[in-house]
């Protein structure tokens, strides 16, 4: 008896050994989880030079402590003579300068940019990605810091792949009546649904129990599960208006996923498919990526 309990205690142990590093592979701060490096792809003429201008305005970095976990975050404010900002969220295992081709897209359109560094990324500070469930709760903290500053602001929040699931995440929260329109670009269900699509896509296997054990592990060490972490069921609580943006080429968050999401709740939405890869699509489609962005903060601002 007691070799068949030592026997049980060791084989728990390196389960639980097992599930601590595939954890740690699917959000220690750089992970490759979701992919390597982003391919590069040729922008349409202008872009290029446009987004070298932005980056030689005037930013304010500001700082602030995250109610999650007590972190420090930091963001970069472009002012822009405007009562309109928007809050820019970048995605998984990169920093806010991956976005800094969509904030010259809204300091174009004439408005004040936020550009933030989420938890484990840049210089913000944190172990641990959260798939956009600790994301969208800093990303709350971040729209209080603004209306500290900017009391009367308009707000968009405008995210990106792991960005996008942050702020859509964050609009099943009670919002303040300033934030007027989110614009999501590729982002997926649910950390379950994306984790498991890739489980498929690169090792042929659903991958469903050991993403719930890592899943729990996170919960001990990250603060939340896996399952906290649903788009879909934030959006069926959302009240404010949403363009559910996505490349039709994009092998990192699949399209059928927009179907479900562009499909939930009881909210105003606008729905933007192009050819490009994952979060891309601006840069090969500016033209008609910028219009449909025009017309649709043209409907709620």
């Amino acid at each position: 008896m007691t070799i068949i309990i030592s026997i049980i205690i060791i084989v728990l142990l390196l389960v639980v050994l097992i599930l601590n590093a595939l954890f740690l592979y699917l959000q220690k701060r750089g992970s490759k989880a979701l992919g390597g490096t982003a391919p590069q792809i040729k922008r349409d003429p202008g872009l290029d030079e446009r987004t070298a201008e932005f980056l030689k305005l005037k930013k304010e970095t500001w700082t602030i402590k995250s109610k999650f976990n007590d972190n420090k975050l930091v963001g970069w404010f472009t002012e822009n003579d405007s009562d309109t900002t928007v809050i820019l969220v970048h995605g998984f295992a990169v920093d806010h300068t991956s976005l800094d081709i969509h904030a010259q897209l809204f300091n174009h359109l004439g408005y004040n940019v936020l550009q933030i560094d989420n938890q484990a990324a840049g210089q913000s500070e944190g172990k641990y990605m959260g798939y956009g469930y600790i994301e969208s709760r800093d990303l709350l903290d971040w729209i209080d810091e603004l209306l500290k500053h900017r009391a009367n602001d308009k707000i968009i929040l405008f995210g990106a792949s792991m960005g996008a699931a942050t702020v859509m995440l964050t609009s099943g929260e009670s919002l303040p009546d300033n934030v007027r329109a989110i614009i999501e670009d590729s982002g997926y269900t649910s950390v379950e649904d994306i984790l498991s699509y890739h489980c498929q896509k690169r090792y042929k296997i659903k991958g469903r129990v050991m993403i719930k054990g890592a899943s729990m592990i996170s919960k001990f060490r990250a603060g939340f599960f896996y399952g906290q972490a649903d788009c879909q069921k934030a959006l069926a609580k959302n009240h404010v208006p949403v363009l559910f943006m996505h490349g039709k080429n994009d092998f990192t968050v699949p399209i059928e996923m927009e179907k479900k999401l562009s499909t939930c709740g009881n909210f105003s939405r606008m729905v933007y498919d192009s050819l490009g890869v994952h979060i891309r699509s601006y840069y090969v489609d500016s033209i008609k990526y910028q219009k449909t962005v025009e017309n649709f903060l043209a409907r709620y601002l």
